[in-house]
């Protein structure tokens, strides 16, 4: 990933404490999206960093995790939404936005690993479903301090916000055991906490795609939980944790200039136990006519992207079981699929031969 300036920002706390934090990262390694006519380019931003560990860049970190429009021919900054405040989940923007017209408006779509969509005025950034800011859980860590509210879509969510860590599976009960767990934006922790979504989404790299007759906008998305816990780094072994966790699939990691271990897991037990009570993967459509979920259809783990066409068909080949398939874009019920050699962890392509 390529580097970039974090941006001044300035705390709730009071307008003389407005700070700039050069911690690095904010850059974007997704996809961007050009609008020609009207000299915009759409930019969806990553996480700030270090991106579990927030107390080296306080504020809420404008910018970063955020869908910027910039003009196109100078690069000016033309308007930004900030899908995440102070980011501590590695919910960057990792979907590319997408330009449609929405409700007679010209728009762009950003689907979040958050489990959320934003439809925005493509000219002005204003929210054409509304946006709420709600009270989010504070953190408990030692020099954190978790942006109060976060952004919430109007819009269904696409991916379950939360889970009660209720399993039949003993080993899952063991991951969970004594987490901390409020939610969606419930900061890590140092006795761990549970994250729903997880860092790969709700939605992920493989973007969205858009029935324009229709209005249906159809998004891949994981629905896997996570475990994160901060470890204080001084007096620590980070290879003996390192040696002690592998067994059992924990990742640790040292978050350079924090005084903090990150260890985080996806919840999952091999071979075949995925701890949460749902199916891991869907495909979701939300009709943008009235702002509703059109429909919903389970699938595996997926990291890749779908496309429709004007013949009312959805493919999608991202599936961690190695399947082609092809859905009804008004039902969502799977025509057909068919065995590949391997993962298809890219978008489909379709054209009209000779």
């Amino acid at each position: 990933r390529g580097a970039c300036v974090l941006l001044a920002v300035q705390h709730r706390a009071g307008p003389s404490v407005a700070v700039a934090h050069r911690p690095g990262a904010a850059n974007a390694w997704s996809v961007v999206a050009a609008d020609p006519a009207r000299d915009l380019v759409f930019v969806p931003t990553g996480s700030p960093s270090p991106d579990y560990f927030g107390g080296e860049r306080l504020g809420r970190n404008d910018y970063a995790n955020s869908i910027v429009a910039l003009r196109a021919s100078t690069g000016r900054v033309v308007w930004h939404f900030q899908t995440v405040h102070h980011d501590l989940w590695d919910y960057d923007n990792a979907s590319p936005p997408l330009l449609a017209t929405v409700r007679g408006q010209p728009a762009v779509i950003q689907a979040t690993k958050t489990g959320m969509m934003f439809v925005l005025n493509r000219e002005t950034g204003a929210p054409i479903f509304a946006v709420e800011e709600r009270p989010v859980p504070p953190s408990t860590v030692p020099g954190e301090r978790a942006w109060p509210t976060q952004p919430f879509s109007s819009l269904p969510a696409l991916s379950p916000h939360s889970w009660d860590g209720i399993t039949t599976s003993a080993a899952c009960r063991a991951l969970v055991r004594g987490v901390r767990n409020e939610g969606i934006f419930t900061p890590p922790s140092l006795e761990g906490t549970l994250v729903v979504p997880s860092n790969v989404g709700g939605a992920h790299w493989g973007g969205l795609a858009f029935d324009p007759g229709r209005q249906i906008a159809v998004v891949p998305v994981n629905r896997l939980a996570a475990m994160v816990q901060l470890i204080p780094a001084e007096g620590a072994n980070l290879d003996s944790l390192r040696e002690q966790r592998s067994r059992i699939g924990f990742e640790d990691t040292r978050m350079r200039g924090t005084p903090y271990i990150m260890r985080r897991k996806i919840l999952f037990v091999p071979p075949t136990d995925v701890c949460v009570p749902w199916t891991p993967g869907a495909l979701v459509a939300i009709d943008l006519r009235n702002g509703t979920k059109a429909w919903e259809t389970p699938l595996p783990p997926q990291l890749g992207g779908p496309i429709v066409t004007a013949g009312g068909l959805v493919f999608m080949a991202a599936t961690m079981d190695s399947k082609f398939r092809a859905f009804d874009i008004e039902t969502g019920r799977e025509l057909w699929s068919v065995d590949l050699p391997g993962g298809g962890k890219a978008t489909p392509m379709t054209f009209r031969g000779a």
